[in-house]
């Protein structure tokens, strides 16, 4: 046997199998975390992906077995391959094995060329590979596995050839089975043991290297197994921060005791083998994490405890990774690479009796109390979090309810410490917490219309002890329990509409009733009620007319749920004050509303939960991404129990999350440079682009953009962007979830351009991308042009009073005598011509700017427009230029005007025209007034993008302006819609046909919604 060549004393071990078991179903464990799949689609060109790292900056690395390395940086995937004509590129496209060591260098292990250390701020690769002619060059070119220990000794380990110490200077020290008692020379990982020794894992066995004495220790899983197989092929080592050592083989995960010497082999709950273990992490949280032939599966970091965590794909899966955010990374060999998200706040109540729909509220100790959708009553006891069935179905067939009954979403109310009532269609009853009594109540079936009693939909009682019943079609029954009588209110006592949605009784007793047509206050006095509805025309008027739900906060406010948004009841004025979209709300639809201790307003919509913060205007959105098991909610189903524990109803059942354990992410990350272009080419910097501080451009690079990226991977497409550059503009300009920034005709100067973003949550972070930008002036604009301009002047205009005087001077002097009296007549009438000679140059001048011009904005009049846009198609016809018109209308100008008065008009005018200068100032635009509040832009060899450029730009620019326009039926402020045509070059036109283009474009704009541009094209 091969170990009978050393003189080591070796212990037998003995293979100890503990089955770990899971308190909970594995779909369960699943519904901790969100998963998605990113695929050849965002960008991985390859899925045979063998290690991620994380660099300095918060860049994921993905080394493949045949596409090179691929980094990410949230929005785009940039390739590294072998490339034979970069001396400092990748070597070779088998590149699976990487490693960042302690200086943020990244080494790669190759299949075939050896290995490769990359410098991230220079962008170049240093190759090491094996040299016959040298010993101390790398022992083989095919590296499997890259360590950098305690000591800073980079390690790499072989396919074949054992292990080397990288000693600088492009040497390396060899150890190997024959000449250091390696038991296996394929290398397959490694790991610190303490400074001074370290586990190697090969194909046959585990080892114990001893740094000083250079000696091996070997232990195998399987003793009694002479070959390097099975269990003794140990293909990954993991030391967790209890310092508790896991090593995977091809039968699947061992712990190693390191005092006795044990192996104690992992099993899944129905005592199978997790299969071969192809990778191991522990994450922050101190869960052990296992990647397997059989699929992914986790170790609690509360015991020994193995879950298995369900993928669409559980077969195929090679690697695992955390990144600093949490977000554990996957690989699988054929579909992609899975991103699991954690998020341990949002739960379900699994029960298969709650099918929904359920029915919810609390009792007086903020247990939750539920009716299911067989009507049957349960408890939810919030601390044990346990579930309790209070009674059996009420509406059965025993008390004459049949099977259709329970087709309908039951409806639950608490009043007071013991009694429940509870409804389903047209069914009503009476529960006693205490005693377990029901009480059926029936509506009479003396009145002729009682089968309008039915689609109960609310439940409430006044302070007189009656009880409200709302139904669906036909308003409002209050129900007396001492004489069991019921009476009717419908649209004769001032119901706005008979679809009752919600009935709510405020702390001073007033009862509220929300319809499918606005809201209803019950007046007791007059036995009527007060109406509120929507009206757009009042600013100040509910906002929606769908009542979704009706909330007293602990402050008193009363907040009403719309179909269109939040509204807060403001009762001096009998008025509303409206929260939407355009507060920050993920969507106008709200379900249902409850507060928190610290006065945040939680809402369940169609779209996730949001919070509100009313004093701050702060908003937090929170979808699949933070947990979230589903996103559409139903209304008013939103109750406040127990320690603070927010419950919801839904079609998928019921959940619940303590709002003080609902954690935002609060972590911030690096925002990068990930592209630059100039003049619509992708540019290559001296830096990669991450590192890039400085950029130098030419005057003659008029165009050219930026692209970034926050590093925040938990949800790309929630992270928002804004940019100033400093120099031209010091205010923020928010651009959304849009990563490239572009630039026109700067003038030549330094700037500052600096970009911000928002994480996952939505926070800004105090992160910033910083460029220093520097344009190099136009030559005829340069200070030694101006020196120059100025030099000469002056020459000239010397030389030309010299030569001046001295023929004045002659001329005197030869006709002193004997023209006197005729010089002076000469000179009277010179001066006279002079006079009216300048009288009517300043006289054409004056006309031609009066023809040429408008008199209110400065711009060109449409008598210019209309002879200059014909200049400028003749030009794109002999030239071949593209040529663009731009086409914008004030939005709803006339009610500004009706409101504001003409002279506001004129300024706002005088305003946007100046907005327009300002946007569109290259030498060869024409801005024009075509007429009214209609602009028009002429721009003389413009591309499509550039002109699309232009044409936002202004959009965002006149609605930066932030002009009031209380009137407008699209923004608080003036906007202004744009239509944007643009004729490829060598394509023939005409004046009516681009003009005719471009208001096409304008026309679809404001049927969109106004406020944008629209190309036509």
């Amino acid at each position: 046997m091969f170990f009978s060549r050393f003189s080591y004393f070796f212990i037998l071990f003995f293979v100890v199998n503990i089955p770990a078991y899971s308190s909970k179903s594995s779909s369960e464990f699943t519904n901790e975390y969100s998963v998605e799949m990113l695929t050849e689609k965002d960008g991985f060109v390859s899925s045979k992906i063998y290690s991620i790292i994380q660099d300095n900056q918060g860049l994921l690395w993905f080394g493949t077995a045949e596409n090179g390395i691929m980094r990410y940086d949230g929005r785009k995937v940039t390739l590294f391959e072998f490339d034979r004509m970069n001396s400092n590129g990748l070597t070779h496209n088998d590149a699976g094995n990487l490693m960042i060591d302690r200086k943020g260098r990244i080494w790669v292990g190759t299949w075939g060329g050896g290995a490769n250390l990359y410098e991230p701020k220079t962008g170049k690769f240093q190759l090491f590979i094996k040299d016959p002619l040298r010993t101390d060059s790398l022992s083989s070119n095919r590296i499997q596995s890259l360590f950098h220990d305690q000591e800073g000794s980079i390690w790499l380990g072989s396919y074949d050839k054992g292990l080397n110490r990288y000693l600088g200077d492009n040497s390396f020290a060899h150890i190997d089975v024959e000449t250091s008692g390696l038991s296996h020379n394929r290398i397959w990982d490694i790991e610190d043991n303490d400074n001074d020794s370290l586990w190697i894992a090969t194909s046959f066995g585990l080892n114990l290297y001893d740094k000083n004495k250079q000696t091996f220790s070997h232990f195998l899983p399987a003793p009694d197994n002479p070959t390097p197989t099975d269990a003794n092929q140990i293909r990954s080592i993991l030391k967790t921060s209890k310092n508790k050592l896991y090593v995977g083989t091809q039968q699947g995960p061992f712990v190693f005791d390191k005092q006795t010497s044990l192996f104690t082999q992992l099993k899944t709950v129905d005592d199978q083998y997790l299969g071969q273990v192809n990778s191991m992490i522990e994450d922050q949280e101190g869960h052990i994490w296992f990647v397997s032939s059989k699929g992914l599966f986790r170790q609690s970091n509360s015991g020994s405890l193995i879950e298995k965590f369900d993928l669409e794909y559980n077969h195929g899966l090679r690697i695992v990774f955390e990144d600093s955010s949490r977000t554990i990374w996957v690989t699988s060999e054929t579909h992609g690479i899975y991103k699991i998200v954690p998020h341990r706040k949002f739960k379900s109540i699994n029960s298969p009796e709650l099918t929904a729909p359920n029915g919810i509220t609390v009792d007086a100790n903020g247990d939750l109390l539920i009716v299911s959708s067989s009507s049957q009553l349960y408890k939810w006891h919030v601390t044990s979090q346990k579930l309790e069935i209070l009674s059996t179905p009420i509406f059965s067939d025993e008390n004459g309810f049949g099977e259709n009954q329970l087709l309908e979403k039951p409806i639950i109310f608490a009043d007071g410490e013991h009694v429940l009532w509870v409804a389903q269609d047209d069914g009503l009853a009476k529960f006693n917490l205490k005693t377990k009594q029901i009480e059926i109540v029936e509506y009479p079936k003396s009145d002729p219309n009682y089968k309008e009693f039915r689609e109960v939909r609310a439940l409430s009682t006044d302070k007189y002890g009656n009880l409200w019943v709302g139904t669906y079609k036909n308003g409002v029954y209050r129900y007396d329990p001492l004489t069991k009588t019921f009476t009717h209110l419908d649209d004769s006592f001032g119901l706005s509409h008979p679809e009752v949605l919600k009935i709510f009784k405020d702390s001073e007793q007033n009862i509220w009733v929300g319809t499918g047509y606005g809201l209803n206050l019950w007046e007791e006095e007059n036995q009527r009620f007060i109406r509120f509805t929507s009206d757009n025309n009042q600013i100040d008027s509910l906002l929606g007319n769908i009542v979704q739900d009706i909330y007293q906060a602990r402050n008193g406010k009363i907040w009403i749920a719309t179909q269109k948004g939040l509204n807060l009841y403001l009762p001096k004025t009998k008025s509303f004050k409206p929260f939407s979209r355009k507060n920050g709300l993920h969507t106008s639809l709200i379900r249902g509303i409850a507060d928190d201790k610290n006065g945040n307003l939680w809402l369940t919509t169609n779209k996730g939960i949001s919070t509100l913060n009313p004093s701050s205007g702060k908003v937090t959105n929170f979808d699949s991404y933070n947990g979230l098991l589903g996103l559409n909610y139903y209304a008013n189903s939103l109750i406040t129990g127990g320690n603070e524990t927010l419950f919801t109803s839904s079609s998928r059942g019921i959940e619940f999350f303590n709002t003080l354990d609902v954690e935002t992410n609060n972590n911030e990350f690096n925002v990068v440079l990930t592209g630059f272009n100039k003049m619509g080419q992708s540019v290559k910097l001296e830096q990669p682009y991450s590192y890039v501080s400085d950029i130098k451009l030419s005057y003659i690079d008029y165009f050219f953009s930026f692209e970034f990226s926050v590093l925040d991977f938990i949800s790309p497409r929630k992270n928002q962007y804004a940019y100033k550059l400093e120099g031209y503009d010091d205010n923020w300009i928010d651009i959304g979830n849009q990563n490239v920034v572009s630039f026109t005709n700067l003038d030549g100067g330094s700037y500052k351009f600096l970009v911000k973003a928002t994480n996952s949550s939505g926070k800004w972070s105090e992160k910033l991308l910083s460029i220093n930008l520097t344009i190099s002036p136009r030559p005829w604009k340069a200070w030694w042009a101006y020196g120059l301009y100025v030099v000469v002047a002056i020459l000239v205009i010397f030389t030309f009073i010299y030569f001046r005087t001295r023929l004045q001077h002659a001329e005197i002097f030869r006709q002193k005598q004997f023209v006197l009296a005729l010089e002076e007549q000469v000179a009277q009438k010179t001066i006279s011509l002079n006079t009216q000679a300048s009288d009517l140059i300043a006289a054409n001048k004056q006309l031609q700017v009066l023809t040429y011009k408008d008199g209110l904005t400065g711009l060109y009049n449409r008598r210019y427009f209309d002879k200059k846009l014909t200049i400028e198609i003749n030009r794109h016809d002999r030239q071949k230029q593209p040529l663009s018109l731009i086409i914008a209308d004030i939005d709803h100008f006339k009610l500004f005007n009706d409101f504001y008065g003409h002279q506001q008009g004129d300024s706002c005018l005088k305003q946007v025209a100046q907005c327009i200068c300002t946007s569109a100032a290259r030498m060869t635009d024409a801005n024009c007034r075509y007429g009214g509040e209609e602009f028009a832009i002429i721009l003389p060899n413009t591309s499509i993008e550039q002109s699309t450029i232009i044409a936002e730009r202004l959009c965002l620019a006149i609605e930066n302006m932030q002009i009031p326009h209380e009137k407008s039926e699209t923004n608080s402020f003036v906007t202004l819609t744009l239509g944007v045509v643009t004729i490829p070059a060598g394509e023939k036109t005409s004046v009516d046909s681009i003009v005719l283009s471009a208001d096409k474009a304008l026309y679809i704009g404001k049927l969109n919604g106004r406020n944008r541009a629209t190309r036509a094209d």
